[in-house]
């Protein structure tokens, strides 16, 4: 199964470690030295366990900045993206998680899409509606 992985944070990363020992995981990000280093597997994360994964494990593992290739014949896109809540408004700021939607509709339709991001209750009813799958 061919996975996408996007959001090269800790819960993004995390999981495309963990399921590229098993899976084809492409893990997209939009920063650039995130990116470089993970090619070189090296972790943007301080945590010991993570880079020994990188570093000694066999992973069917790639890390870019191109959204195409990212999402070309994936199975399964993982959404692992921010989404800083706002203690004024009390909302979170979902538009990184409604881009990507919107990216994978436009690449590829038939891939499954997973929230991993912290969203309100209720947020995947609304963008079903707003955003046609």
């Amino acid at each position: 199964m061919k996975i996408t992985v996007v959001g090269a944070g800790y819960v993004g990363l995390s999981n495309a470690v963990l399921l590229a020992q098993q899976h084809e995981v492409v893990l997209l990000d939009i920063v650039p030295e995130k990116i470089a280093g993970l090619q070189s597997r090296q972790s943007p994360i301080k945590d010991e366990m993570l880079q020994d994964y990188l570093s000694k494990k066999t992973l069917n593992f790639s890390a870019t900045l191109d959204k195409r290739f990212a999402y070309a014949n994936a199975d399964l896109v993982i959404i692992a993206t921010p989404t800083d809540y706002d203690c004024v408004t009390g909302n979170f700021n979902t538009d990184s998680i409604e881009s990507v939607v919107c990216d994978v509709m436009a690449l590829n339709s038939s891939a499954m899409i997973i929230i991993k991001s912290t969203i309100p209750v209720g947020y995947t009813k609304k963008i079903r509606k707003k955003i046609p799958m």
